[in-house]
């Protein structure tokens, strides 16, 4: 399979993968556009002084458009996504002077969207698919793939992605504008993250339910995992790629997600407690206190941006680092218990074979004499 070797795939016209990227090259259009006629829009103040989040939303437009680019294949890479969308940035900055439009240069703003470049990027190579597994766990990942390309061919699917991340996003933030009220950071910019946290989440959550039915759908009908044409067993009449049905392996993947989730809130906790450890120096006269007041000075938007723009490289890179050990575990499958690494190869054939240091239960497999599938997987990761 094309997707499988690594090969750049260009769906054939009409296809079901033609049309998901035909919608989100129509989106990352639209996204350039409204992104042009905000930043442009004359004499456009959002918030009272003190409490405009024009640094968060510049972080938040210039990941989103970096995303649908870079998905869409416009970008066909992630450096050329660097290049076109610093390009767009430096442009939008410049032509902010033009006359009539009361708007200004303000180097801040090429910071933001560097960082919501980098972060979009970042989250795309660590969740893109990974080449060192063995061939089941990489199908796995290409079924995975070929899911949501089939939930993007739809309209009507882009349509419930809408919704779902509008209403995450008012949800949002009506609860971060009414519970999140404090004396630092203003209602407007409270709204704002709210807002984009729970649009996030909405966006998300629909994607993931999207994914299942797409994948139910795609077994039903054996699609194609390249252009997703129905009826590709054994092989595709369109593009000659093929169906691969779902692997009965498991790993524990749950396990390495929570491990991954609690990497990420210590780091957001590392953060918050830097910057209590950091507070008290602003007032003395050393080179510390210089540097923290000259950081104050760059607006609470640019901080909260700085932070957002931290947390997500962070969490990008466990994601990455969590996803390569999914595969390291997968290449091991069959030669080790998964549950508690022992040896599993030259073992005698029993009617209910398992493990002799855990007891965790295997099969025999016909690719290798003795695999270990986690029967139980679930009860061992509830343990």
């Amino acid at each position: 399979m094309k997707r499988i070797s690594g090969a750049r795939f260009v769906p054939p016209r009409g296809t079901p993968a033609w049309w998901a990227r035909h919608w989100l090259r129509f989106a990352a259009v639209a996204s350039v556009l409204v992104l042009l006629a905000g930043t442009h829009y004359p004499k456009l103040v959002i918030g009272a002084p003190g409490d405009g989040p024009d640094k968060i939303l510049h972080f938040l437009a210039f990941g989103t458009v970096t995303v649908l680019l870079r998905l869409s294949g416009i970008a066909a890479s992630g450096l050329s996504a660097l290049v076109i969308v610093g390009s767009l940035a430096i442009v939008d900055e410049l032509t902010q002077e033009i006359p009539g439009l009361g708007r200004s240069f303000d180097p801040l703003d090429l910071v933001a969207d560097a960082g919501g470049i980098l972060v979009a990027l970042a989250w795309i190579a660590a969740l893109g698919p990974d080449r060192r597994g063995p061939d089941w766990f990489r199908i796995r990942q290409t079924r995975r793939l070929a899911s949501l390309v089939l939930l993007l061919s739809s309209p009507a699917n882009w349509m419930h992605l809408a919704i779902a991340t509008s209403l995450g996003a008012m949800v949002g933030g009506v609860f971060l504008g009414v519970a999140g009220r404090n004396p630092i950071v203003g209602p407007v910019t409270m709204v704002v993250v709210g807002a984009a946290a729970g649009g996030i989440a909405g966006l998300v959550a629909c994607l993931e339910s999207g994914r299942r039915f797409s994948t139910a759908r795609m077994d039903e009908t054996q699609r194609c995992l390249d252009c997703l044409t129905p009826n590709a067993s054994p092989r595709c009449a369109v593009c000659g790629g093929r169906y691969e049905g779902p692997s009965d392996r498991r790993i524990p993947s749950r396990r390495i997600a929570m491990v991954a989730t609690l990497w990420t809130i210590g780091s957001a906790i590392l953060l918050f407690g830097g910057y209590l450890l950091l507070m008290p120096f602003s007032s003395d006269r050393n080179w510390m206190g210089a540097a923290v007041r000259r950081y104050d000075a760059f607006g609470l938007s640019f901080e909260m941006m700085v932070d957002a723009a931290l947390l997500g490289l962070i969490s990008a890179f466990v994601v990455h680092r969590s996803r390569r050990r999914m595969s390291g575990i997968a290449a091991r499958y069959g030669i080790e218990c998964l549950r508690c690494g022992h040896d599993l190869q030259g073992l005698p054939e029993h009617l209910e074979p398992r493990c002799p240091e855990c007891g965790e239960a295997f099969e025999a497999d016909s690719d290798a004499a003795h695999v270990a599938v986690r029967t139980d997987s679930e009860e061992h990761d509830a343990r």
